[in-house]
Parts: structure tokens; C-alpha cells; sequence
């Protein structure tokens, strides 16, 4: 029986969830806050077990703290010739902005992150909290170099942000966690020292 906080954890569900993402070979969609992600999801429902494919493209705006993100499911088709760098063939407006910001840089798989997620949600009278559990994995695409960790996600689903942070805070305590604020692509980056010294900024 989990709890967090005194709050009981219900209606469990795994989805793994597999992430490729791609960059120019000096990271230049990283380094101007953008990222590009094929994401391969399976979802697991009674027996039949069901993939989709997305493909998002996130991206800072003028306001630094205020993001675009464009997420839309794409076929095998076109996630191989994403794959292969022939972004022109895919005409999704995930991709087609991602295009805009590449001008004209040819791009490539830089990491994958393999991630075994598993969703709890804790009700209570002053709001939801979705808590994500994952196992993450990080490796190279060539696989010769990975790092395994876990970490623990929120997300405020209903209520107030206060009850949120009340949560966050507790957490550490209960479980001997360290909060951080970087994305899981930003982990992976500095984990794997995939563009090496030039991405410390």
C-alpha cells in the first residue's frame, strides 16, 4: 500500500515509453532551447498492447520561461525518414517548425531515454496529484554508454499549487530524494556529456 504524505496512491498503471532525440551534430536546436522527440508509447490495456509514435518539438519563446510545444502521432514512415534526417518528407507542424529553427543543419539521433513509468494518483480533499514513478534509462544511440536512474515526477491534476508544493516537500524527506529541475533530456545531455564541454552554459 503506497502512501506519500500520509495520502494513500491509487489506480496504478505502467506505460513505458520510449524517447529518441535528435539534434545537429553541435546541438544547435539544444542550444537555442529547442528539442525535437520521437516518442514511442505502449500502452498496456488488459491484453491487447497498443504503440503510438508522436513526434514533439518544444521550443522558448521571446519569454524564457514560457514555452511551444507541438505534439502529433506520426506513421513508421515517417519516423524512419526521420530517423535518416530527411525532415522535408515529414509534413507535420511539429516538424516544419523544427525545420524553421535547423536552417538548413542537417540532423541525427544524439540519445535515447528509455523510461518504465509507473502512474499513481493521490486524491484528497484539497486536490489530485498525479505521481509518476521512473526508471529512466539514458544511452548513446550507438547503446555503447547508458546510465540508469530513478525519479519521481508530480503534476497538480486539481486544486491548489500550495498543495503541490506540500507534497514535493514531503517527499524527499519520506524517500531520501534530491529535487531537481532539469528536464530528462537535459539529464541525459549532461549525464552521457553528449555534445561534450560546449553545452555547460
Amino acid at each position: 500500500h503506497k502512501q506519500v504524505a500520509g495520502y494513500a496512491l491509487s489506480d496504478q498503471r505502467n506505460t513505458p515509453q520510449q524517447d529518441t532525440y535528435l539534434d545537429t551534430s553541435t546541438g544547435l536546436l539544444t542550444r537555442n532551447g529547442a528539442a525535437l522527440r520521437i516518442r514511442k508509447k505502449v500502452l498496456t490495456a488488459k491484453i491487447v498492447e497498443e504503440g503510438t509514435q508522436l513526434v514533439t518539438f518544444k521550443a522558448q519563446t521571446e519569454d524564457i520561461y514560457t514555452y511551444i510545444e507541438l505534439e502529433m502521432p506520426i506513421t513508421d514512415q515517417q519516423v524512419q525518414a526521420l530517423l535518416s534526417g530527411n525532415l522535408e518528407k515529414v509534413h507535420v507542424e511539429a516538424v516544419e517548425a523544427a525545420v524553421k529553427h535547423l536552417k538548413g543543419e542537417k540532423i541525427a539521433p544524439i540519445l535515447y531515454i528509455e523510461n518504465c513509468r509507473e502512474t499513481w494518483h493521490l486524491n484528497a480533499e484539497m486536490g489530485c496529484v498525479e505521481v509518476c514513478l521512473d526508471e529512466v534509462r539514458y544511452a548513446s544511440m550507438d547503446r555503447t554508454q547508458s546510465v540508469q536512474e530513478y525519479g519521481v515526477e508530480l503534476e497538480l491534476k486539481a486544486g491548489e499549487p500550495t498543495f503541490l508544493k506540500q507534497i514535493a516537500d514531503a517527499l524527499p524527506q519520506q524517500y531520501n530524494l534530491i529535487p531537481t529541475f532539469q528536464s530528462k533530456y537535459e539529464r541525459g545531455l549532461r549525464l552521457l556529456n553528449v555534445f561534450g564541454v560546449e553545452m555547460e552554459n
